[in-house]
């Protein structure tokens, strides 16, 4: 683990803690911190913080007050965390519910309107069941029981919805974010196919192997993620294989498993 990851994680736990006190159940981060494929310089800190009970608004304040102060010492593309109950972990749906989400996007509301931003952001994620599955495969506790005390099995076909809406815009996300978006096409496909939760790294490597069309393009953006190496496809490219592999997702998960 990068040390700057581990001299932040007891950090991002404590803020866990003063925050929400006795209503902790537990945090864990989660993304490719999890997964293996964590990039300081190009990923994310992912965290979901587990509360037993609906959180006062002067706890959500006092906790988003201390990840303010370590917003600093966050990898460049910076800390998304989720607050969630027990019971949204232990009976998953989707879109799921949350009491408090915070992503860099969102820091500077905070900053504006501690007080207004925390008690409006609150509300339901269609993302949350795919981290609730990472969280439940390989999450790190940095407080709280094991993940999988915590976090029910989710079923696939929500998993696949959370992922699917996050990959469908990728015509248009491919040309603002070729990277990111190439190498989740990748690990969607690959999640279609097989069940199996990947890194962006992880899914970049099985789609230089089972998308052999489009290796080339797949392996510059994985030594761009993994190395930092400058990225260079046309939008011709680009657009060709977000379009490839949306109706490859979706013909891939039809066979196995049915429309979705």
């Amino acid at each position: 683990m990068d040390a700057r990851v581990r001299d932040l994680l007891p950090r991002l736990r404590a803020a866990c803690e003063a925050g929400f006190g006795e209503n902790l159940l537990g945090a864990y981060a989660h993304g490719s911190l999890a997964l293996g494929g964590f990039r300081w310089a190009a990923s994310d800190i992912d965290l979901l913080v587990v509360v037993s009970a609906p959180p006062a608004l002067e706890s959500k304040m006092a906790f988003v007050r201390a990840l303010l102060v370590l917003e600093a010492d966050c990898p460049p593309k910076g800390l998304e965390m989720s607050v969630v109950l027990a019971e949204a972990c232990a009976h998953p749906g989707h879109p799921a519910p949350f009491e408090l989400h915070g992503s860099p996007m969102h820091w500077p509301r905070f900053r504006e309107d501690l007080a207004g931003a925390c008690a409006a952001m609150q509300g339901e994620d269609p993302d949350l069941a795919a981290h609730f599955a990472v969280a439940r495969e390989a999450g790190i506790a940095l407080c709280g029981p094991a993940a999988r005390m915590v976090f029910a099995p989710v079923p696939r076909e929500m998993v696949f919805a959370s992922v699917w809406q996050d990959v469908a815009s990728a015509p248009e996300s491919i040309h603002s974010d070729p990277v990111y978006t190439i190498l989740n096409l990748c690990r969607t496909l690959a999640f279609a196919r097989d069940g199996r939760m990947r890194s962006k790294a992880a899914g970049g490597a099985w789609g230089e192997e089972n998308v052999p069309e489009f290796a080339p393009l797949i392996r510059a953006a994985r030594r761009a993620y993994e190395r930092g190496e400058p990225f260079a496809a046309d939008g011709a490219a680009c657009a060709a294989f977000a379009e490839a592999m949306l109706g490859r997702i979706e013909r891939e998960w039809e066979e196995k498993n049915g429309a979705h």
